[in-house]
């Protein structure tokens, strides 16, 4: 029973750390793009950036429902951070703990 719960957190943990790096990566891109260090590029970048939006842009909107920006300063993606960092620790955790 210990392998099945073991390779359950693990899966779940890969699936929170692609997420997690999704995240990051919008992060980065986004102020990236708004500071001006990198253009929108061609077509597939452009898609790139509609899909990653497509992705992280639902969770940011639950967040945003409880978390309004700060002088139109959007926190819901660094809430996002911390939340799957901690996910990701206690994730780690349980599997040491077995």
């Amino acid at each position: 029973m210990d392998a099945l719960f073991e390779s359950i957190l693990w899966l779940l943990g890969t699936i929170v750390e692609i997420y997690f790096v999704l995240a990051v990566i919008n992060i980065v891109l986004y102020w990236a793009i708004h500071f001006s260090f990198i253009g929108l590029g061609g077509n597939a970048f452009k898609n790139f950036l509609k899909i990653l939006h497509q992705i992280t842009e639902p969770v940011h909107a639950k967040l945003r429902q409880n978390i309004k920006p700060i002088h139109g300063f959007d926190l819901s993606p660094y809430v996002l951070i911390l939340a799957l960092s901690f996910v990701l620790h206690l994730i780690d955790k349980l599997c040491q703990s077995m």
